[in-house]
């Protein structure tokens, strides 16, 4: 998951197009010269001839857009205008695949100029969104890739906010005894890109099993993710999206349902538990595994996808 910062302005501070593609559920972005230009046909290291009429962040902007983001990134809006992110949402797509689109016959137009905004993202926008002020790094940038640090800052603005709707002071904020205000909820479009993520990553591990090891694997069962059998041992798998690349708060949320899969009457425990991310671990996450399991004998490994191929940590054998 990637996470970027675009504007949604008809040129350096003109029409205003982000209350238009927030109602039509689009991000859109319109450069002359690729105006009847489906970008599908093309790749970053193919371009089209009209593309060298591109000038300055243009190009940057343009090949993050076409072909970078993806189903399930995060878009913050960002008004240069007002000096604020007044917006967010999620991209959706088919898994894996580029967001990109584009329709000749677009919905988003700006009424100045009455010029079609061809090129295309379908989103999920969050709303309602509380803005808030920020420094832009790159104010000519229309789309600009998030680093982690300008993540955990927009991050820190959110949870600010869902504190303050829940009378959660920046004091109690801070404090060592409310572990559990310090996180925010997941909003309705959160949650909606977290099903979507979760369905695909529980799928694409059935079938790297049955590829790979040649073993079954049946989802859903019991409120379980999935369960299999292998090497006459018996099996749980949970699966967990890391929010905004939050791999702790994964792990921290996927333990207690393990626990409670394996032990909480009349359930019958299983022989091994695999906690699966849809991101690589941290050190940290790794060096808490192997607590619970050479501390606690946890029957427990963490898997992560690494190049269509699952890894698992410690190192397990089907």
């Amino acid at each position: 998951m990637a996470y970027w910062r675009m504007k949604l302005r008809d040129g350096k501070g003109g029409e205003d197009m982000w209350d238009e593609c927030r109602r039509k559920g689009l991000a859109a972005i319109q450069y002359d010269p690729i105006q009847q230009v489906d970008l599908r046909g093309f790749t970053p290291e193919h371009h089209p001839e009209e593309w060298k009429q591109l000038r300055g962040s243009q190009p940057g902007s343009m090949a993050c857009f076409a072909w970078e983001i993806r189903d399930g990134d995060t878009v913050y809006v960002g008004d240069s205008k007002k000096r604020q992110v007044v917006g967010m949402g999620y991209a959706t797509a088919e898994i894996g695949k580029p967001a990109y689109r584009f329709d000749a016959q677009s919905p988003i137009s700006s009424r100045g100029r009455g010029v079609v905004w061809p090129h295309l993202i379908d989103m999920d926008w969050d709303g309602p969104f509380e803005p808030f002020d920020y420094k832009d790094p790159r104010p000519q940038t229309t789309v600009l890739r998030l680093e982690q640090d300008k993540i955990t800052e927009f991050d820190r603005f959110l949870r600010r906010k869902d504190h303050a709707e829940h009378g959660v002071s920046e004091k109690k904020e801070n404090g060592a005894y409310l572990p559990e205000e310090s996180y925010p909820r997941y909003t309705p479009a959160a949650s909606r890109m977290i099903a979507r993520k979760h369905q695909a990553l529980s799928n694409r591990f059935r079938d790297w099993m049955d590829r790979a090891h040649n073993i079954h694997v049946r989802q859903e069962r019991e409120h379980i993710d999935a369960v299999f059998e292998a090497g006459g041992r018996t099996f749980l798998a949970e699966f967990k999206v890391a929010y905004h690349g939050d791999t702790r708060r994964a792990i921290r949320e996927a333990l207690g349902q393990i626990l409670e899969y394996n032990h909480y009457p009349p359930r019958i425990s299983h022989d091994h538990s695999l906690l699966i991310l849809d991101a690589t671990p941290r050190k940290d996450d790794m060096a808490f595994l192997r607590c619970l399991t050479e501390k606690f004998s946890l029957p427990l490994s963490l898997g992560w996808e690494s190049n269509f191929v699952f890894e698992f940590f410690p190192p397990l054998t089907l």
